[in-house]
Formats: structure tokens, sequence, C-alpha cells
């Protein structure tokens, strides 16, 4: 830039040399009359202007040239790393503001999973209702005719009617309705469980929309300044000061920090998508999440050990580990609670048209063959396995 302006100077001091030249002839007689009156004076040691061998002496000549009339060099403003503020643009929409909170309370009012959560909890709850159920009578009609075989006999309908009730031993019935409760126990646990994971997910899903929304904002300022850079260059290597090499490499420079805005943004679209999946409402767009209360507190070391201390009783996943074991250890109980006679007591009333007999009696189902001991090991196995995983999950979170 140094050179063409030093030759753009001497050309406009040219231009007014030549101007003051021009204008010379038009001063004033008293102006005209003075400068040839100095002009047919002999200088000290010079000859007058009718001697030879000697050149007249030339007026000098002085030029002013008004520095009003002189611009000032173009000087490139300094670099900016700050963005203008965005100005919405005509007809666009409003954005609506999100917080942390207001998401969360919409999640669990509308989100699916929380809805499968209350439906499984409700299941169990029913559960309760069929554990306390007692067995059903069984009535029994038939209808039929007698048909005599010898001609003292008689001849007539024949119908028949009986009523069985089972009966339930107290102890299967007091362990089938613990193993209902202990399973709305686990459900309940389940549910807690589910919350946890949602909340924590809502919770990362607008930290990494915040974080996103950063790093797309240093992105583009990233963006301006290698354009400004490259501009720059791009006037030094026309006017000759820096070789090509450097303007290629700045217009690599520009097309890197374009392609890392471009993917910032798709990160912080795929961020928007996997808030809604989690939420599962449809809110409206555009939208923006509040910074308030986004991000969690600073944990102390006074609360980091309150928190390790009272980690066995308020952690969710290890609650649900401790009530699926209850559960398992139930099934068991009450599979060995079924090892035992079933008793259905009978009772029967039969006509015919020459003689009517009622009966009562009991019908014992015995336990010889089949005792169950498949049931019973895979409970055992089963509540084993629970307890491996109780131990397991307190590993994890102690």
């Amino acid at each position: 830039m140094r050179g063409p302006l030093i030759v753009w100077m001497v050309f406009l001091l040219g231009t007014r040399c030549a101007q003051a030249q021009t204008l010379a002839p038009s001063q004033s007689p008293g102006a005209a009359s003075k400068a040839k009156a100095t002009a047919g004076q002999a200088a000290p040691g010079q000859a007058a202007p009718g001697q030879t061998g000697r050149l007249p002496s030339l007026p000098s000549l002085t030029v002013q040239v008004p520095t009003s009339t002189l611009a000032p060099p173009t000087i490139l403003a300094p670099l900016s790393t700050s963005r203008p503020p965005e100005s919405p643009m005509p007809g666009s929409q409003a954005v609506t503001v999100l917080s942390v909170n207001k998401l969360i309370e919409m999640a669990r009012r509308e989100s699916p999973v929380t809805a499968q959560g209350r439906a499984g909890l409700a299941e169990s709850q029913a559960g309760i209702l069929s554990a306390q159920a007692w067995p059903n009578p069984e009535v029994e009609l038939m209808a039929g005719r007698s048909q005599a075989r010898d001609a003292q006999g008689q001849s007539g309908p024949s119908p028949q009617f009986a009523l069985s009730q089972p009966l339930e031993w107290p102890a299967l019935r007091a362990a089938r309705t613990e193993l209902a409760q202990r399973r709305v126990v686990a459900s309940q646990a389940q549910i807690l469980v589910t919350d946890r994971e949602l909340v924590a997910a809502i919770r990362r899903a607008c930290a990494d929309i915040l974080r996103l929304g950063e790093e797309e904002s240093a992105a583009a300022d990233d963006l301006a300044l290698a354009e400004q850079i490259r501009s720059r260059i791009g006037l030094s290597a026309r006017a000759g000061e820096v070789p090509r090499f450097d303007l290629t490499r700045a217009e690599a420079e520009v097309a890197i920090a374009r392609k890392v805005l471009e993917t910032t943004r798709i990160r912080n679209v795929q961020a928007s998508f996997e808030l809604r999946r989690v939420v599962g409402v449809n809110f409206p767009e555009p939208f923006r999440i509040d910074p308030e209360g986004a991000l969690p507190e600073r944990v102390g070391l006074q609360d980091f050990e309150r928190l390790w201390a009272s980690v066995e009783v308020r952690n969710p996943e290890l609650a649900l580990a401790l009530a699926e074991l209850g559960r398992k250890q139930q099934e068991l109980v009450f599979e060995r609670s079924q090892v035992v006679p079933r008793v259905t007591l009978r009772a029967s009333r039969e006509t015919d048209p020459n003689m009517a007999a009622t009966r009562m009696g009991a019908t014992v189902v015995i336990p010889l063959w089949d005792q169950r001991a498949g049931q019973i090991a895979q409970g055992a196995a089963a509540a084993e396995r629970a307890r491996a995983a109780v131990d397991l999950k307190r590993l994890e979170v102690v």
C-alpha cells in the first residue's frame, strides 16, 4: 500500500505546480511591475541582461499546496471480533423462551416415558386386588332322564345339582399378597429411576444446546475474523506486497472456519431434536433455552461428604435394585408356599323318580409327583442374581 500512495502524492503535487504556473500571468498590475523591477535589477555579482557570457537569473518559484485539498490515505478499520446485534427479520416468528424447570414439568406431565411408568404402577396396584381376591365357587347343573329296567321301576327326569368351593391356605394367601405389594414397591422405584434419568437427560440436552450456541457464536466470530484477514491479504497481494501463497492460505483458513461453523450448527440442531425426543412434547419453533438454572450448582467438599453418607438411602438405582431383590425373594417364598395340598369342598344333590340323593365331601390335590421343584429352583436362582445385582450397584454408586 505504501508504493501506490507515494505515486499518488507525487502526481497530486505536480498537478498543483502546473496550476500555479498557469495562474502566474493573472496577477495584479502592482505585483507585475514589482516583479519587473525585481527582474531588472542585477543580483550582486551577476551581469545585466544585456551582457553576454552570463545567463540571466531565473526568478524563484514557490508553490504552496493547501493541505485541505489532500485527502488522507485510506486506513482499514481495525479488526473487530464482536458480532453486531441481531435485529429481528420482518415477519419472523417470536422466539419462545423455555426454562429447564418448565421442560421438566412438561416431560413429567406428557412424556410417554413417564406415562409408561405410571401405567406400570397402576398395573402393580391392581395386582394387589387380584392377590386379595377369594376363589370363586363352582356350580354344576346336569339334566337327565332315568329309564326303568323292569316293570316295577319308574321312568322320569333325574336332574343333578353340585356346588364346589376351593379353599385357600392362609399362608399361601399372605405370600401372594406380599408378593403383589413388593411388585408395587419395585414399580415405584422404577418410576423414581425413570424420573431421575429424565431430569438428567433434559438438563444434559439443555446444557448441550447452550454450549453449542456459544460454540456457534465463537465459530461465527472466527469466520468473520478469517474473512477480514483474507480481505487484507488480498489487497496486499494485489499490490504486490505479499506473495499469492499467503492469499491461498488465508482462503483455506476461511474455508476451515466456515466448515467448523456449519458443523457446529448441525450439532446444535441435533441437540434440539434430542431435547424434543427426551421431553416428548412438540413445543413451538423457534425456541431458546433460558440459561437461568440450566446448569447445576457447584458442590463443595462438605456437600460431597453429606451426599456420600446418604447415597445408599437416596440413590434411586440402588433403591430399585433392593426392591427387585425383595420381589425375587418373595417370589421364592410364594413358590414354596404352593407346595401344599389344595382342598375343594363339594356338595351335590341328585334326584330321580325313585329316590333323592344328597352328597357332601372334599376334593384334595396332593403334591405327590409335582412338588414345584423347578419353579423353586428358578426362584432361588433369580433371588441370587438379584442379590449380586445389589452388590454390584452398591459398588458402582458407593
